[in-house]
């Protein structure tokens, strides 16, 4: 397959986008800063609409990214590292039981607290 051919998706029984036109373009761009909240498009609306509509971007519209210098990406990514060793908790106490009990009584003090501060008002 040729690299500098666009890609797309191919839609079985449909129409077809056809021929990208300017006014195709901008009225993309307007549902994009529509979608943003604005109601006017701008350059960026614009250019990420051309891009999605034509599918290529030149490399003045490029949007800067954080690639790395020399890095394959057709190459699976690999990990030299080993496994890090399992640590288990210094008490053997259940954390979550733990976790449940501190908020029980912790709502049963607010509740306490609360009811307190209304009977004063009364």
């Amino acid at each position: 397959m040729d690299e500098a051919s666009p890609k797309g998706k191919i839609l079985r029984g449909t129409e077809g986008l056809g021929t990208v036109t300017p006014q195709l373009v901008e009225e993309r761009a307007r549902e994009i800063a529509r979608s943003d909240g604005r109601e006017q498009p701008n350059d960026l609306d614009l250019t990420h609409a051309r891009e999605e509509l034509t599918g290529a971007t030149s490399s003045s519209e490029k949007s800067a990214t954080r690639e790395e210098p020399g890095r394959d990406w057709g190459m699976p990514l690999v990990s030299s590292g080993e496994k890090a060793p399992t640590v288990r908790p210094e008490d053997e106490e259940n954390i979550p039981e733990k976790l449940v009990r501190e908020g029980v009584d912790e709502a049963d003090h607010d509740q306490r607290s609360s009811s307190g501060q209304n009977s004063e008002r009364s």
